[in-house]
C-alpha cells in the first residue's frame, strides 16, 4: 500500500514543529492517568497542552480518533511499521527519530507490546515514549524494550521529583531542574539539533514549564 492507503487505514503521523520528523498521539481525554490529574492543580496534567489549542480542532480530534481505533486492527503492527517506514526513508539520518504520544498515553500493556513489534520492525529509527502509565511500564523488564526504544517515566507533579522506580525519567521544573535540563525553551520551543530524549545514557531529563 502507499502513504495514503495506510493512513487512511491507521491514521496519520503528526508533524509537529518541534520534533525532529514525526509522532503519534490519541486524545489526551483518553489519558488512564492524566484524566484524573487533570483537575489537579500542580500536576503537570493540570495544564496539558493537548487539551488546547490545535489539539481540539475538529480536524485533529478525527485524526486521534482513527489512530486509537486503528491499534485494536490485527494489521496495525504491520500497517504501522510500514508506514513509518515510507515517511522516514526520504529523510536524513539526523530526523530518524520517532515520537510516541505526542498526546494521550498507553491504553494497555497489550498496547505497549504492539509498539514494542513496531519498534522492532523499524530498527533503522529510535523511538522515544513518555508515560504516565506506571502500571503498565512496571509489568515488563528492561531486557524486555527493543534496543531502539526509550521509555521515559515522566513525574506527575511540577517541580517534583523524578519517579524512583524506573531507570529514564523526566520531569517539568520552574526553578531547579534536575538532570540534563532540555534547551528547547531557549530555541523557539523546538528541539533542533538536540537528540537527547532519544538516548538511554541519558537518565533524567527536565523540561522548563511553557
Amino acid at each position: 500500500m502507499n502513504i495514503k492507503q495506510l493512513e487512511k487505514k491507521i491514521g496519520t503521523l503528526s508533524n509537529t514543529s518541534k520534533m525532529p520528523a514525526y509522532s503519534w498521539g490519541i486524545s489526551a481525554h483518553k489519558c488512564n492517568v492524566g484524566s484524573k490529574f487533570v483537575k489537579i492543580k500542580g500536576t503537570v496534567c493540570y495544564k496539558c497542552y493537548a487539551l488546547k489549542h490545535f489539539f481540539v480542532m475538529k480536524n485533529t480530534k478525527m485524526s486521534q480518533k482513527t489512530r486509537l481505533n486503528a491499534i485494536s486492527m490485527p494489521e496495525w503492527v504491520d500497517y504501522m511499521t510500514e508506514l513509518l517506514t515510507l515517511k522516514y526513508k526520504k529523510l536524513p539520518k539526523d530526523k530518524h527519530y520517532h515520537r510516541w504520544f505526542c498526546s494521550g498515553d498507553l491504553q494497555s500493556i497489550w498496547h505497549l507490546a504492539q509498539i514494542f513489534e513496531v519498534c522492532e520492525n523499524t530498527k533503522f529509527l529510535k523511538h522515544w515514549l513518555p508515560t504516565r502509565e506506571y502500571q503498565i511500564i512496571n509489568q515488563i523488564k528492561y531486557k524486555d524494550i527493543p534496543k531502539n526504544l526509550v521509555i521515559r517515566a515522566s513525574g506527575i507533579k511540577i517541580d517534583g521529583q523524578p519517579p524512583k522506580f524506573w531507570k529514564w525519567t523526566s520531569t517539568v521544573h520552574t526553578k531547579n531542574p534536575i538532570g540534563y535540563v532540555c534547551p528547547a525553551y531557549l530555541q523557539d520551543r523546538q528541539c533542533k539539533a538536540c537528540r537527547t530524549c532519544w538516548y538511554r545514557l541519558v537518565r533524567q531529563v527536565s523540561y522548563k514549564e511553557h
